[in-house]
């Protein structure tokens, strides 16, 4: 069925409070897609659908939803039914949807949740969300190395509806300190009557809850594995983390580094997010862009006017060198970036990757410079000084190129070092720099020459 027409069909039934049929025809349909259906619905009609919803699927489309959307719904559900649907989600998750509550909401559903339930989320609330203690979760399947693996396999088969998707089992001693780990497929195979102890396998890697989500994709990376072990300084287990968990850190730690490259600061819905909210996170860095354009204006009249009379041409080409200056050093800056997060640069290289820029950017500055060249001949090919035109701007175009490479390569390292987000300024800082070196080094130089 298509979604206008199940649009429709959920409208209508909605009207006259047919909620019964509307979980019939949601109940063959994927949770993303009815999450996505629900989104193209109006604020009080998203509550009446998933009210007539299950709270196990509610929980799952609650997820899927955007953050600003899935707090105007929750605002609209009682304490009652929040903590009903919050019960259904795992720990990390749930935990997410917690945080985002107001205090005194949270604090209430904590409440009103079961016991059992609440005790497994209340420990990752004290997290950073962005750490990995906020993207743990703490279920996961956990033994005493001294346990069978009989004995084991029968406590699996007691919490399997409780641990979805493990194929890992945690091997600790009678204090919850980590010793090590056994697959699936290992535990299987094995004698029923020996020790846990005597076929597990010594931990590759762990991390501490407040270690950056971004390391841990990191780690996820460079070990090739599917879970990760989360322990306190004692080497107690306290949770893991899953692949599903990382896969969703590099998509928003990916995100982040667009936005702020671009000088959004955060994601916000297009649609969703207040105005005002968006304007509040833009204009910074569109205020401190405009002051350097304008401070390019006051140097131009001021220094440069008798220049740009003498030889109005001049002017035409500025665009040109500021435009390829900044895209060589947003360049540099993605790739340097991108570099730092994925771990395939070090601050050890910072001179080699400097340079290896610069040169970039001569290289690709005189090839522009020299196209530029011949273009601005060409267009003043009837002026007396039509040679000094060219020179000028390929000087200005190669010399625009290589101090953007510099600064676009230099800086995110700069930033890095001094244990700041390089993305959150590079963008907006580099064609700012670039549009005052391009534009005012290139009238210097027309200056001079002429």
């Amino acid at each position: 069925m298509e979604s206008p027409e199940l649009t429709e069909r959920i409208s209508n039934c909605l009207k006259e409070g047919n909620t019964e049929e509307i979980k019939e025809m949601l109940s063959p349909i994927h949770t993303s897609e009815i999450a996505a259906l629900i989104q193209s619905l109006n604020q009080e009609d998203r509550s009446k659908v998933l009210s007539s919803l299950d709270s196990e699927t509610t929980s799952q489309i609650i997820l899927e939803l955007e953050k600003e959307q899935r707090q105007k719904i929750l605002e609209e559900l009682d304490h009652e039914k929040i903590a009903d649907i919050i019960e259904e989600m795992d720990s990390d998750d749930a935990a997410d949807v917690i945080s985002e509550l107001p205090h005194d909401t949270a604090k209430v559903v904590l409440e009103k949740m079961a016991p059992e339930e609440a005790k497994e989320v209340e420990p990752l609330l004290k997290y950073p969300k962005d750490t990995a203690g906020g993207i743990m979760q703490r279920e996961l399947v956990q033994v005493i190395r001294d346990s069978t693996v009989k004995d084991t396999i029968g406590w699996i088969r007691l919490i399997a509806d409780e641990v979805q998707d493990f194929n890992e089992i945690y091997v600790t001693d009678d204090n919850d300190r980590l010793f090590g780990v056994v697959s699936l497929k290992r535990l299987i195979l094995a004698n029923p009557m020996i020790k846990v102890g005597e076929i597990m396998e010594p931990v590759v890697v762990k991390v501490t809850p407040y270690v950056d989500q971004e390391e841990v994709a990191n780690i996820f990376k460079k070990y090739d594995i599917v879970s990760l072990p989360v322990v306190d300084e004692d080497e107690r287990l306290l949770g893991r983390i899953t692949a599903d968990d990382v896969i969703d850190v590099i998509t928003e730690e990916a995100s982040e580094d667009i936005y702020l490259l671009a000088g959004v600061g955060e994601y916000v819905h297009p649609i969703y997010t207040p105005t005002i909210t968006r304007v509040r996170l833009r204009l910074p860095w569109l205020l401190l862009t405009l002051l350097g354009e304008l401070f390019i204006a006051f140097v131009i009249a001021h220094a440069f006017k008798s220049t740009l009379q003498r030889v109005v041409v001049l002017a035409a080409f500025m665009p040109a060198i500021m435009a390829t200056g900044g895209n060589v050093g947003l360049q540099a800056t993605t790739v340097v970036i991108r570099g730092l997060g994925m771990g395939t640069i070090s601050l050890k290289q910072a001179f080699k990757v400097i340079i290896s820029e610069m040169r970039l950017g001569l290289s690709l500055g005189v090839i522009c410079g020299i196209i530029a060249a011949l273009i601005g001949a060409l267009i003043g090919i009837h002026e007396p000084e039509v040679v000094k035109i060219a020179l000028s701007i390929f000087i200005a175009m190669s010399s625009a190129t290589i101090a953007t490479a510099f600064m676009g390569a230099a800086e995110p390292l700069v930033l890095h070092k001094l244990k700041f987000d390089p993305a959150a300024a590079c963008g907006p800082f580099v064609t700012m720099f670039n549009d005052i070196f391009g534009s005012i080094v290139y009238l210097f130089i027309a200056t001079f020459i002429f």
